[in-house]
């Protein structure tokens, strides 16, 4: 064989090996392709909120008006916030029929709106994936920092709904959301587990139980329900004693059980908060 004929065989033989490697790269390198073109439609920029890390959050203090007002929006509207001019007008009014039925009947004078878990908190069991990435971004940070990441959906609700301080446990995967005080709570919770890396999300309930009031408006009409329970209450209350009342304008009226439970509206607070 002639040296010529030798190195030309010699370049062929590199030409198909280069052409063979670079297939081999292409081929491992196309479902990496594949995954982040993918990924990218749900991962990627979004608005991100700053937040600190709340190693021990407080509770928030919320005013027994505020707990009414946002019961009574949550049966109104699907929105993720209520609107704040709304909740403070709403708030002012039912501060306002609860004076007159307490000044009127000072015997329950003592019963409060007792709110059945803390406001604007959401626990959020997450994906392992998730919840590292969220951990890391935290690290131990005192201050406040951006948290992306890098969940599109996550990223977007958590800025939308006021996401302020978290905490991640990291025996149980749970991260601990303090959102916005505006936050509608059922909303939100279903929007959290419609997200992708969200496994559940739920409530910080309060333990035990209590006197409670609720209250409901129809036209120009006020129907309070107020809850008296006493009696190993952290343990469900033995006793209890509803009492039914009507407020149009400056004047108040009491209804009797029997009566009450004749009326449609005042059956169906009782459904509502499944009291008997």
């Amino acid at each position: 064989m002639s040296w010529r004929l030798f190195h030309r065989n010699k370049r062929v033989e590199s030409r198909v090996m280069t052409s063979w490697f670079r297939l081999a790269v292409f081929c491992l390198l196309l479902p990496l392709a594949w995954s982040v073109s993918l990924s990218t439609k749900a991962w990627g920029a979004a608005p991100a909120p700053m937040v600190v890390r709340a190693d021990s959050p407080k509770s928030p203090v919320v005013s027994e008006t505020a707990v009414l007002a946002d019961r009574i929006l949550a049966r109104e509207t699907d929105d993720l916030l209520f609107d704040a001019e709304r909740r403070r007008e709403l708030a002012r009014e039912i501060e306002g029929v609860l004076e007159r039925v307490r000044y009127a009947h000072p015997e329950i004078s003592k019963i409060y709106a007792r709110a059945s878990h803390v406001p604007g908190v959401l626990l959020l069991g997450v994906k392992p994936a998730l919840f590292g990435i969220v951990s890391r971004i935290l690290g131990a940070e005192k201050g406040p920092v951006k948290l992306r990441t890098g969940n599109r959906a996550f990223d977007a609700l958590n800025a939308r709904l006021g996401l302020r301080a978290l905490r991640p446990y990291r025996h149980t995967g749970v991260l601990v959301m303090n959102l916005s005080e505006r936050l509608n709570m059922e909303a939100a919770r279903r929007a959290y587990m419609a997200t992708e890396g969200v496994e559940y999300a739920e409530f910080d309930a309060y333990l035990g139980d209590g006197p409670d009031i609720e209250a409901a408006k129809s036209g120009e009409v006020w129907r309070v329900v107020v809850r008296k329970a006493w009696g190993d209450c952290p343990s469900g209350c033995l006793y209890k004693k509803v009492f039914f009342f009507t407020v149009r304008g400056d004047e108040v009226e009491r209804i009797e059980s029997v009566r009450a439970m004749e009326s449609p509206p005042f059956r169906k607070i009782l459904e509502t908060r499944r009291w008997r």
